[in-house]
Parts: C-alpha cells; structure tokens; sequence
C-alpha cells in the first residue's frame, strides 16, 4: 500500500504542476491577445477556444487528486460528526466506494470519449481549426489518479483507526513548509 501512496503522490503533484503551467499559459495568452487586440486591432485566432479547450480542462479536472489528497474538498458533515467512531468510519468506507465506482465510470467513459475523439480526428471548427482530441485525455487521465488516490483513501478509512479526512490547518501548513 506504502508504493501506492507515493505513486499518487507523484502524479497528484505531477498532474497539478501540468495544470499550473495550463493556468500560466491561459494568463499569458488572454494578457497577449487582449494586448494585441487593443494595441493592434489583431487578436489571436481562436484564442477563446483554446483557452476553453486545452487550458480550463487541464487546470480544472488535473488537480483533483491531490485535493483529495490533501482532504480539500468540500464536505457537509454535520449529522456524521455526531455518531459514534465506528459509524463515521463506515460511513467513510461507503463514501469512499461510491466514489471510486463514480470516478471509475468516469474514467471508462471519458477515455472512451477521448479514444473516439482521436480516431475521427475531431475538431472545433472556429475562426481557425483547433484539434480538439488531445484536450480530451486529460479528462480519463485526472479521474484515473483521482480514483485511485479516492481508493487508497478508502483502504485507510478501514484499516487505519486514526484516519482523519480533514484539511491541516494553515498554521501547520506554513510550519511543515519552514
């Protein structure tokens, strides 16, 4: 289980520095055609589009492993925090099932997507063409980690009393880091 976790560890950070540099590159390239646009009456062909396709993508569906890595994401845990320990840990067992069979199907589902997509090619039709099929591997590909980070979390929630999905705090946060 130890070689899985730093596996996930690895491509949780790896697939978050690809979204850091999407988000840098969509910065840099709506200040660039903005820029054109005022300054030059040119802006960049299809700037939208790419933006919309390739940058949003990696930048939203990427990272969502190493939130739920880190227990980022949003949680309503009100009546779950008042049952006794082994009901919160049962709890969190089926949650974490459901969910990697959710992110299961949307891994099958989107790389099935993305393999169609590349066999006819498909593209976005706009002031330029935009070859649309690469963009949509990153979807199977963040759900792929995302599940498999959701099925270790699961395996910890069974066999790891002290488990806790909780967020560190930013004072420990900023500690850990000096």
């Amino acid at each position: 289980m130890l070689t899985l976790d730093r596996m996930t560890s690895v491509l949780a950070r790896l697939l978050m520095g690809i979204a850091m540099v999407a988000l840098f590159l969509m910065m840099v390239q709506m200040v660039v055609d903005v820029a054109m646009r005022n300054f030059f009456r040119r802006p960049i062909e299809g700037s939208l589009e790419i933006v919309s396709v390739y940058h949003m993508v990696a930048v939203v569906f990427l990272p969502l492993a190493l939130v739920e890595r880190r227990h980022e994401h949003i949680t309503v845990d009100l009546l779950v925090e008042r049952l006794p320990a082994i009901a919160r840990r049962i709890i969190m067992v089926i949650g974490y099932v459901v969910c990697a069979v959710f992110f299961a199907l949307l891994t099958y589902q989107t790389a099935k997507d993305a393999y169609e997509a590349y066999a006819i090619g498909e593209i976005l039709m706009s002031s330029i063409y935009i070859t649309v099929w690469p963009a949509k591997f990153l979807l199977p590909i963040g759900f792929f980690v995302m599940l498999l980070q959701v099925l270790l979390h699961a395996w910890k929630a069974a066999t790891d009393p002290t488990f806790a999905p909780s967020p560190e705090s930013p004072d420990m946060a900023n500690q850990a880091r000096n």
